[in-house]
């Protein structure tokens, strides 16, 4: 009865900070995690895929964007290997069963388990790459526009910040 209460603890700690959505803010871009394909969303477009996000971010001209974005790119092609290996030697680890030959089945069953979690970790950072891209693009084009009123001795004028 004690663990069955402690779960339930710990499933409402986990389950308290989530949302149903994640919010879009208007004039920024957003980037929207999905496992196939990756969202961002600028200017109401809708960017997918790796040619349309390299327009987008080759358009910067900032070296610090294009290479959050290169590093994305590599860690999801490296992260889609992994997990690819790791699939095809997970079969021929079953396969090996029906051959009375348990231990290199098992051997085979737990490399491909360690190579589809390194597929995940990469697939992980990947995304964290482009997001770092996001947020960089962010601080780069969303600067606040700022509008005074100058005061001197004997004028006023109007200020623009750009």
């Amino acid at each position: 009865m004690k663990y069955t209460i402690l779960f339930f603890i710990v499933l409402i700690s986990f389950v308290s900070n989530l949302s149903a959505q994640q919010a879009l803010v208007p004039g920024k871009m957003n980037y929207t995690m999905m496992t196939k394909p990756n969202n961002i969303i600028y200017n109401d477009t809708i960017y997918k895929g790796s040619s349309q996000f390299k327009q987008l971010f080759y358009k910067s001209g900032n070296g610090e964007i294009i290479g959050s974005y290169q590093k994305h790119q590599s860690n999801k092609i490296t992260g889609q290997i992994f997990n690819f290996a790791g699939a095809i030697t997970l079969l021929i680890g079953v396969n090996q069963f029906s051959g009375n030959n348990t231990g290199t089945a098992w051997t085979l069953i737990g490399a491909g388990f360690l190579s589809s979690v390194a597929g995940g970790y990469f697939n992980l950072m990947g995304q964290r790459h482009l997001l770092t891209a996001v947020d960089l693009f962010n601080q780069q084009y969303n600067k606040k526009q700022t509008v005074s009123v100058g005061v001197g001795n004997q004028s006023l004028g109007l200020v623009v910040k750009w």
